[in-house]
Formats: structure tokens, C-alpha cells, sequence
């Protein structure tokens, strides 16, 4: 071969792999970063549950144009559940509903790309949507490469029908994982499981958002409730504090999408989109864009406010101060200061007063009203608002710009929530990293009697009422799980319970230990399994209001 030949076969070659390689998708950099800040969008469920349509959907993109949305961070434009066609297409492709959707989902996508808006679309990892449309299961990288192909940016994946999948959620979600990886396009994925515990499984491994409640509704106990699993102990232990030292840059505890604009008024919208800004939530607005009013605009495009849950440092806020229906919240900030809000759930009227100690500060600090945008003023030691009626709040920012960083509190350590050490750990002396159902009382039945099943009476365990749901995290690091369980001799009903021992999560539906049906006045079923190299374990007890213990719930560790 001469020379001329030579280059001539190498420049083909190097042709027909530039062809090659331009073809193979590529892993935007981007994909790896995706919501460093909370994801801010409209998700349609809210407004319109599954009766959605083009026209709906485009005249959503308009407004979120006009009314300023889009220039506000609103982003994202998310059709949930109800979009698709009851059947996949004759290649087991996904489908748009063909009366509701004529033009299709890339043509829809095209439209709102061209509003400068991101395109959202929901499907569920179990056999069926929760409306019943086809599911994802065993169509996993088909739908991923349809939504690539369509322009999608963000996917909102429910559990509907997961249990039935025979897959722990975090086999499932690294499958999903891959499948997104593959497509070559950064999608966002919020991961919508009810509150199953994603903040300690890992969650951020898989995706950038997942819930920590059940769905909300448009009522301000409702939305306490789902703030109460991302701020409070609605979901883990109280010593947490909350879920704040889960969340972050590109990894989002979500309370579940707004309900601003589909609650009675100015008071609870502001208190409502107040605590999802603290609480750096991911803002979907769930009302119905066409007829808002002109207060509930201003309030969803409140710079100042949507600047606490944009802060670029990511510190999920924390509470402070709760007694009664007062509570505190504060939020570190990347400038230096801190945001501040102080919220009224009594009936009554109240003043409120933060004091600089509680929220990292000290001396005279100028104080900023968000909601009012203005000045009020340098305060010494202290800051009191005034008034405050039911669901009130006021929201402030403390301190001056530039300052060194103000200090949130310390992450838990390890060994509070783990196990961590050889021998015998009982489960009362950690704490459970996520519950569901009520809390379990410690060394009593979940009525307040001692513990006593079968006419025995026991001094350690844990007394729950069903539905209960306790994780407690291994580590990797057990041998054993040991207990007894048994139907509490304080209920007075006829209903029987059950108790199982489940490897990481309920839809994994992989029980290590079930005790069967088990009715009051049994005696207790003890419990002595293999929990070596599991990460969590879950104690769940069902049936209908009734009242069961766990006895002295304990793990066994070797020396190694």
C-alpha cells in the first residue's frame, strides 16, 4: 500500500467514524447536573386530574408566557396522568389519545419548546397508570426512547401497580436510570412513590426529585400535612428534624405539587407557597392558569420570594420554634443571610417572635420583608411580627448580604440511625429513618397500656396501630433481626392484623418474615431471620384499626 493510498483509507475511515460517533447519542454534561435548584413548572393534575387536552395544554404554555411565569423561573409545563392512548401502537410503542391529542405528544412538545418552556410528560413504573393507561413495566427503554424522541425534559413516574412488579425500587429506578442514560437526552426524574423513603435508599442515585407525602389536596390541613413530611416528623424520626439533610443541589425532597390558587384565599395561598419556598420544594403549579386571578399571579411570581427557593446554596430549611400553632423556619442562604418564616396555624391571632440565636445570628441585623419588599429597619437580638391571623405569615430575610455564610445545624451522625457497631442494637436505641401510618409508641401500646399480647406483658418494644410502616437503615452491616410480635390484649375488636418483615421497601413486596392472619388473645409468633448484607429493613403492620406490638425489636451484629 503506498502512501497516497494510506491517507486516502484513513480519511474514510475517520469520515465514517465521525458519521458513526455524531449518531451515537451523547451524555449532555448538563445530564449530571439537572436541578441544582428546586424544578419549577405546571403540572396539570391539579386543574384538571385526567381531563386534559391539546388545546388545554397550549393555552397553559401561552399564559405561562404572558403572565410572566416563564420569565419568573417557571420552566417546566408537565402533563400528568390521562394523555396517552389506552393501547400501545402495533410495535408496543406509547401513544397519544388520538381524540385529545390529534397532533400528537412531539408536535405538542415542539409547541411548548417554542414558548421557551420544557416539555413534561408522566408515566407510572407498574403495568397500569394510575388511571389505568399502559403502564412502563417491561417497556422501560421503549418509553424512555419515546419520550426522547418527542422532546421530553422532565418525567413525573408514579407507582401505581408497583408492588405487583417483583423489583425492590431501587432495582426498578436504576433500570429507568440506564434506560434515561441511554436515550442520550437529560430528562429530570421526579420520582412520585407516596413518601417511601427515597431520602434513605437513595433516592439521588436515580433521579433529581421524589415525594415525601401522599397526594395533596386543596386545604390548608392537607397542606400542612405534606409539609409536615418534608419539615417535620410527618415521615421520620423526630430528632431529624425534618428531611433537610437529605435534599440539595440536584436532589429535592417534594411535599407534592402547589395547590396555590385552588385554596379560600390570599392568606392560605401566601402561607402555602411561603413554606414550599423554605422548605427549597419544587414549585408546580397545580391551578388552572386560564381563570387565576391577578393575586394569585403575583403571589406565584413573587421575585423575592421564589429567590429563597432559587438560593443557589440548596439548604433545605429547617424549624426552629413550634409550640402550639406557631412555628418557626429558617433558611441559610448563599449571600450570607438567612430567610426566616414565622407562621400562625392558631385560630386566634398572634405575635411571633424569632430570636437572632435561633437562626445562627447574633447582635443588630437589618430585616427585609419579602412578601412587603421593603426595608424595616436594624433590630437588636430579636424580631417580632405582629398580629399574625389564622394561617398568617410573614417572611423575612435577616442579616447583610456578603457576610460569612450563616450555619444551619449539623447532619445527624451515622450511629443516632444506623447500625453501626457489633452486638446486640435494640431498634428503641436508633432512630427509624421513615414511617408511614402513625408513630410508633416506645415500651407501650400504641393505646398507652403496657405491652401485653397473649396475656404476657413484655417491657420493651414498639406499640402501632395499622396502617403502620417503620424503615430502619442496616447499613449492610446486621446478621439478625430478632422480635416477637402479637395483636396488643388492649384492643377490644375482632379484626385480625399482620406482620411482616420486608427488605428495603413495600413495593419490593419481598417479606423475610410474615406472620399470617393473627387475631387478639395469640400468643406472641417470635421472629429470628437473616438480614446479612440488607441496607433497610421494613417492620409493617396491617389490617383495620387495631393495635399491635412489636416486642423488644432487635439487631444481632458479629465481630468481623
Amino acid at each position: 500500500m503506498n502512501y497516497k493510498t494510506g491517507y486516502k483509507i484513513s480519511g474514510i475511515i475517520l469520515l465514517i467514524s465521525i458519521l458513526i460517533f455524531s449518531a451515537v447519542p451523547k451524555i449532555n454534561a448538563q445530564d449530571r447536573k439537572l436541578s441544582l435548584t428546586p424544578p419549577m413548572g405546571f403540572n396539570s393534575w391539579n386543574a384538571f386530574e385526567a381531563k386534559i387536552d391539546e388545546v388545554k395544554i397550549k393555552a397553559i404554555a401561552d399564559i405561562m408566557v404572558s403572565s410572566g411565569m416563564r420569565d419568573a423561573g417557571y420552566a417546566y409545563l408537565v402533563l400528568d396522568d390521562g394523555w396517552m392512548a389506552a393501547q400501545r401502537d402495533s410495535a408496543g410503542n406509547l401513544q397519544a389519545d388520538p381524540v385529545k391529542f390529534p397532533a400528537g405528544m412531539k408536535a405538542l412538545g415542539d409547541y411548548i419548546h417554542s414558548k421557551g418552556l420544557q416539555f413534561g410528560i408522566y408515566e407510572c413504573r407498574g403495568i397500569k397508570t394510575c388511571q389505568g393507561l399502559p403502564g412502563c413495566f417491561k417497556h422501560e427503554q421503549a418509553d424512555m426512547n419515546s419520550f426522547a424522541s418527542w422532546g421530553v425534559d422532565y418525567i413525573k413516574l408514579d407507582a401505581c401497580y408497583a408492588e405487583k412488579n417483583g423489583l425492590l425500587t431501587t432495582e426498578h429506578l436504576k433500570i429507568f436510570h440506564d434506560c434515561i442514560q441511554r436515550t442520550g437526552r437529560p430528562m429530570v426524574l421526579s420520582i412520585s412513590d407516596f413518601g417511601n423513603g427515597a431520602w434513605a435508599w437513595g433516592g439521588k442515585e436515580f433521579g433529581q426529585l421524589w415525594r415525601t407525602s401522599y397526594d395533596i389536596y386543596p386545604w390548608m390541613e392537607s397542606v400542612y400535612a405534606c409539609a409536615n413530611t418534608s419539615g417535620g416528623d410527618g415521615t421520620s424520626h423526630p430528632g431529624f428534624n425534618g428531611l433537610w439533610q437529605f435534599a440539595g443541589p440536584g436532589h429535592w425532597n417534594d411535599p407534592d405539587m402547589l395547590e396555590v390558587g385552588n385554596l379560600k384565599n390570599e392568606t392560605e395561598n401566601r402561607a402555602h407557597f411561603s413554606l414550599w419556598c423554605m422548605l427549597a420544594a419544587p414549585l408546580m403549579v397545580g391551578c388552572d392558569l386560564r381563570t387565576a386571578s391577578d393575586s394569585v399571579i403575583r403571589i406565584l411570581t413573587a421575585k423575592e420570594v421564589i429567590a429563597i427557593n432559587q438560593d443557589s446554596r440548596g439548604h433545605q430549611g429547617y424549624k426552629v420554634y413550634q409550640k402550639r400553632g406557631i412555628e418557626i423556619y429558617n433558611k441559610p442562604l448563599a449571600d450570607g443571610t438567612t430567610a426566616v418564616l414565622l407562621l400562625n396555624k392558631d385560630s386566634l391571632p398572634a405575635d411571633i417572635t424569632v430570636k437572632w440565636e435561633q437562626v445562627g445570628l447574633k447582635g443588630t441585623q437589618p430585616v427585609r420583608d419579602l412578601w412587603g419588599q421593603k426595608d424595616l429597619g436594624i433590630f437588636n437580638g430579636s424580631f417580632k411580627a405582629k398580629g399574625l391571623k389564622q394561617n398568617g405569615v410573614m417572611l423575612i430575610k435577616v442579616g447583610t448580604p456578603g457576610s460569612e455564610l450563616v450555619a444551619g445545624p449539623e447532619p445527624t451522625p451515622l450511629e443516632k440511625y444506623s447500625i453501626t457497631k457489633s452486638g446486640t442494637t435494640s431498634l428503641r436505641d436508633i432512630w427509624y429513618i421513615m414511617k408511614s401510618g402513625d408513630a410508633p409508641r416506645y415500651d407501650k401500646s400504641h393505646s398507652g397500656t403496657n405491652i401485653s399480647v397473649g396475656g404476657i406483658r413484655y417491657k420493651k418494644g414498639f406499640g402501632c396501630q395499622t396502617e403502620s410502616r417503620i424503615m430502619f437503615k442496616l447499613n449492610g452491616k446486621a446478621d439478625r433481626f430478632k422480635a416477637s410480635v402479637g395483636i396488643d390484649d388492649s384492643y377490644k375488636g375482632t379484626e385480625t392484623g399482620n406482620f411482616r418483615v420486608l427488605n428495603e421497601d413495600a413495593f419490593g413486596s419481598r417479606a423475610l418474615f410474615d406472620s399470617k392472619k393473627m387475631l387478639k388473645g395469640a400468643k406472641a409468633i417470635n421472629i429470628d431471620i437473616d438480614v446479612k448484607g440488607l441496607q433497610f429493613i421494613l417492620l409493617e403492620f396491617r389490617g383495620k384499626e387495631i393495635i399491635g406490638d412489636w416486642i423488644d425489636p432487635r439487631i444481632e451484629k458479629e465481630d468481623r
